[in-house]
């Protein structure tokens, strides 16, 4: 807890600068808006530790702005905004798949998509004939409704592994 808000710590140095006093040069990313600031801090300063849980639930639909999540062993369903995924990661979003809640004293404060998600591949132009020699994508539709780039040996109908956390704003995602 900084400054009255969440960050987490991602990276952080200690400097020491001869006869000067030892200080923390800490990479701090904001929970919420996931903007990123350097602050520096001396080993007298005191920061409030937040004790964040992670809970992994099943992402169910989405109902209007709100995602709807259940947990495994309770079947208690949540409501979770959509303000708390990235706009191009909606897409990728697809019903019982497995997502990673932040909490923080019962709220929500991050949704986490999986590393990697198994879709089916529902819409994708056949490959060029001689497009072999190089590696040659095609733009594909995946389950979702997302636009990614793939080999072009995918065809309509495949179950690929796709990324959805390496983004790509222009070309939508990668497969991996």
């Amino acid at each position: 807890m900084f400054n009255n808000e969440v960050w987490v710590i991602f990276d952080r140095h200690e400097q020491t600068r001869g006869n000067l006093r030892t200080y923390w040069q800490i990479k701090l990313k904001h929970l919420e808006r996931g903007s990123v600031v350097e602050q520096r801090f001396s080993p007298d300063d005191n920061v409030e530790k937040v004790i964040l849980f992670r809970e992994e639930q099943e992402y169910l639909y989405r109902d209007g702005d709100m995602f709807v999540v259940m947990q495994f062993r309770l079947y208690e369903q949540t409501y979770v905004s959509t303000k708390l995924v990235p706009d191009e990661q909606h897409r990728f979003m697809i019903p019982n798949m497995k997502i990673t809640l932040l909490k923080i004293n019962d709220k929500v404060v991050q949704l986490e998509l999986p590393q990697n998600i198994e879709v089916e591949v529902i819409d994708a132009p056949d490959a060029a004939r001689g497009d072999t020699a190089t590696s040659v994508t095609k733009l594909a539709t995946i389950e979702g409704g997302a636009q990614v780039r793939v080999p072009g040996h995918i065809r309509k109908g495949t179950r690929s592994r796709f990324g959805p956390k390496t983004a790509s704003s222009k070309d939508g995602y990668n497969i991996r």
